[in-house]
């Protein structure tokens, strides 16, 4: 069986764009549109081996380098919503503890985050995430507010 080189190059632009699809980060596009040019390439010059990295490496660079201030802007439109900041003001659960010196993990929703706080918490305890950066999430506990509630009247 004989796959030809741009194939591969083609199936990786493809997987890179459906991948921006789920993150729309900006930047699978652009290395995907990188590994579509390579494809082209690759199906033109056959021979010439370093011709498609070399172009796939130079034009994700430049895409990303030069579309920096295009998705900046489109982050900022109104009605835009980044979904990787989305997980603000959501409760969750640790898992493993968290220290003010060490990461831990806490479960939000049904999936699993390294998470900071400014205090030691333990696991099964409940937090609220404060803020998120791209791979931890800053957590504090969470605290209800008990003076709400309607007192519980005794049985006995």
């Amino acid at each position: 069986m004989d796959i030809s080189l741009w194939w591969l190059w083609f199936v990786a632009g493809v997987l890179l764009i459906v991948g921006e699809m789920f993150t729309v980060s900006f930047y699978l596009l652009w290395l995907g549109i990188a590994a579509m040019v390579a494809a082209v390439l690759a199906y033109f010059f056959p021979e010439e081996y370093w011709l498609p990295p070399l172009a796939a490496s130079i034009t994700g660079v430049l895409l990303i380098v030069f579309t920096k201030p295009l998705t900046a802007r489109a982050r900022q439109a109104k009605g835009y919503h980044d979904p990787a900041f989305s997980m603000a003001n959501r409760q969750g659960e640790v898992v493993e503890p968290v220290t003010p010196t060490r990461l831990g993990i806490v479960k939000v929703g049904n999936e699993m985050w390294s998470a900071s706080a400014q205090e030691t918490l333990q696991p099964g305890q409940l937090v609220i995430v404060i803020s998120q950066s791209s791979t931890v999430l800053q957590v504090q506990p969470l605290v209800e507010n008990t003076q709400d509630r309607p007192q519980q009247e005794s049985v006995w």
